[in-house]
């Protein structure tokens, strides 16, 4: 983007608005409160509520006073993904997702063995390169793929396949001990990811969370991977952003 360009700051705040309404989903918010956590006038607030009001976007419950997120924004926004193909909308997240982390990241399917098979990827910033090729195939046992797809099982289950799967060691910090294995499983579903730290490549970690198909079963599985001793401190905030990107890929996927 042009270093000169300026955003027009009516249209930031409108979408703000609506991100901010996005997270208060089914309680809705009142103009005071959405004024004073998106640090604007009441009276600019409200100019900004009417015309989404009008324009069918939200919808404002007069006794409680509360604005909210109106059905029809989520059918246009529906409409507009299934005119354009799956790929580009689901490279254009990925593209997104690696700029604001700075980590390269790939999008892979659960193979019927469980195994993975790379569908997307996008290099970071900052110079990191990861040679990831299209349909590239992961091992059933890759670790932070691997627990991400069984902790998006029934706990029945995932234990049924961790039993039967043979495990091997990629790296000297390989755990394949199972019942470690089984914490960090309990662990990636209390977090919503997974983590591999160094297990599958030589310094290399990896965060990763799968991603549900139209059956409720772990289609896909979405990851960012990069150097361990950058990514260590970074956990929790890589693990929320692939989460976000996740959802919004899970959308995409299924309204095509």
């Amino acid at each position: 983007m042009d270093a000169s360009f300026k955003p027009v700051p009516a249209v930031s705040k409108c979408l703000a608005i609506l991100r901010l309404l996005d997270t208060e989903v089914g309680q809705g918010m009142s103009l005071s409160a959405i004024a004073a956590r998106l640090s604007l006038t009441k009276s600019h607030c409200l100019m900004i509520l009417r015309t989404l009001l009008a324009e069918g976007w939200l919808t404002y419950d007069a006794e409680r006073q509360r604005y909210g997120l109106a059905p029809s924004l989520l059918l246009d926004l529906a409409a507009t993904i299934r005119r354009h193909d799956r790929g580009s909308v689901v490279q254009d997240i990925l593209a997104r997702l690696a700029e604001d982390i700075g980590l390269p990241c790939l999008l892979s399917r659960v193979n019927a063995d469980g195994s993975f098979s790379c569908l997307h990827r996008v290099q970071g910033g900052h110079g990191l390169v990861i040679n990831v090729a299209i349909g590239q195939h992961y091992p059933a046992d890759a670790p932070a793929q691997m627990r991400a797809r069984l902790a998006a099982l029934s706990e029945e289950d995932a234990e049924a396949q961790l039993q039967a799967m043979p495990l091997r060691a990629y790296t000297g910090a390989t755990t394949t001990d199972k019942a470690a294995i089984r914490r960090e499983i309990a662990e990636a579903r209390r977090r919503g990811f997974a983590v591999g730290r160094m297990e599958y490549l030589e310094g290399i970690g990896s965060i990763a969370t799968a991603i549900a198909d139209g059956g409720g079963q772990p289609g896909l599985v979405l990851q960012c991977t990069g150097p361990q001793a950058a990514m260590a401190p970074r956990e929790e905030e890589l693990g929320a952003a692939i989460l976000a990107a996740a959802a919004r890929i899970a959308v995409a996927w299924q309204l095509h």
